[in-house]
């Protein structure tokens, strides 16, 4: 963490819940967010999916969160995705997609995968074309995870949409 938010460690539980449901800009919102994930994990996560599902701060911050607590629930951080009003920024979009990939190399894979492969594609292809070039390697990496563990036919998915 950096020095700057070194005061985060000190603040209590309730202080730390109040900078990240006011969002107190994208630094101080992770630090503390990380913080409270070592004192709850639950709430954190819990959190950390209304910043995702109701949009709450910049794309980039969206990301930080989502890779601090997918791990700890995938499954409710995947659903918040689909509950948002919003779409997904292309940041954010890239960490799932990376996230994703992981996904298919395990053993075995969560149920939630082919619907959402299908979502994060259509959400890709509606990106302009400098948002696709900043997240392209994630892209890549989801799209070989797709070709190498997966039964879905990607190339004639994007054919058809």
């Amino acid at each position: 963490m950096d020095d700057e938010f070194e005061y985060i460690k000190s603040l209590k539980t309730d202080e730390l819940i109040e900078i990240i449901k006011n969002i107190w800009g994208f630094e101080e919102t992770s630090a503390a967010i990380f913080e409270l994930m070592d004192r709850d994990e639950n709430r954190a996560v819990e959190l950390g999916i209304v910043i995702i599902e109701d949009d709450k701060g910049d794309d980039y911050l969206q990301a930080t969160v989502f890779d601090f607590i997918y791990d700890l629930n995938p499954k409710a951080t995947i659903d918040s995705l689909y509950r948002r009003k919003t779409d997904i920024g292309p940041i954010l979009l890239g960490d799932v997609m990376s996230s994703i990939a992981i996904e298919y190399y395990k053993e075995k894979q969560p149920e939630f995968l082919e619907g959402l492969t299908k979502h994060l594609l259509k959400r890709y292809i509606q990106l302009n074309e400098y948002e696709k070039e900043r997240i392209l390697e994630n892209y890549k990496e989801f799209k070989e995870a797709l070709k190498d563990k997966s039964k879905f036919d990607i190339k004639n998915f994007i054919d058809n949409n």
